[in-house]
């Protein structure tokens, strides 16, 4: 995958045709994160069903955080995912929820996620075969060995907020960066946060932008900088987190919170 679409680091993406050939593959497992209708419809032969999107999270306390990577560890073990497995995430398109999945796995110690780029619609414009049954897995153990510089929580972004010492990200829409809609008890955003919507970064196809589109995209981000990524939960989050990471910015966290968190804390300062 070395310069695909021109990307400084490509490793957490993978193109359709390069997919093709690991389907069926032993330590590879594929991952459809849509819901089950819309899996039992059609699928990449042999892929597991895994609905992240039902997975929230909004307590990033240390104690919150140790429950939500026990949680997350313990469900990709029951469908045969371990700290080695390699996996690839996908949906419709190169959408959040195959991001989450892949910064998920990047969080726990595994280093092995991919976002399917065009997703399924991609796979199947190009004629490749799908499935309507369901796959077939074995349980396994997953033990996390926990990377925390993929993480932001609510302290470390109030002192980044305080320090001034990172850029955050709003990857939401600019209504909810305005504050236009309530969406939890405080409306607006991070002070100081730029607001770069999530789905910026993809073609009309439902693929990614190539390197050179998605330099302009984030032009105002030094990559010497410290980045924190957050959205309302934390999903389209991990998308920019996963686009940052393919243009080579080499400090990027999602806040697994989001504005979930942020915006129904009492301490926690918002702009509008």
């Amino acid at each position: 995958m070395q310069n695909y679409k021109g990307y400084p680091d490509p490793r957490h993406v993978i193109s359709t045709e390069e997919a093709s050939k690991l389907v069926g593959r032993k330590g590879v497992v594929f991952v459809d994160t849509r819901n089950y209708w819309k899996y039992i419809k059609g699928h990449i032969p042999g892929a597991v069903n895994l609905e992240l999107f039902a997975f929230h999270w909004v307590d990033t306390s240390s104690e919150g955080v140790h429950a939500f990577a026990k949680m997350m560890a313990g469900l990709l073990g029951s469908f045969g995912i371990d700290e080695k497995t390699h996996v690839i995430f996908y949906e419709n398109k190169s959408g959040y929820d195959a991001a989450r999945g892949v910064w998920l796995l990047e969080l726990l110690g595994n280093e092995n996620g991919r976002l399917l780029d065009g997703g399924l619609n991609l796979w199947k414009r190009e004629g490749r075969k799908v499935s309507e049954e369901d796959a077939k897995y074995e349980r396994t153990k997953f033990t996390p060995r926990m990377d925390y510089s993929q993480l932001a929580t609510i302290d470390s972004l109030q002192r980044h907020v305080q320090e001034k010492d990172a850029t955050v990200v709003d990857a939401r829409n600019p209504g909810e960066f305005a504050g236009e809609y309530r969406r939890a008890l405080k409306l607006g955003h991070v002070p100081g946060s730029l607001n770069v919507e999530w789905k910026s970064a993809l073609r009309r196809d439902g693929t990614l932008k190539d390197a050179r589109q998605l330099r302009k995209l984030y032009r105002a981000i030094s990559r010497e900088s410290e980045v924190v990524t957050y959205c309302q939960s934390g999903y389209r989050a991990a998308h920019s987190w996963l686009v940052l990471g393919l243009l080579g910015y080499g400090n990027v966290k999602n806040y697994l919170g989001s504005w979930y968190e942020w915006g129904n804390a009492e301490t926690t300062p918002v702009v509008r």
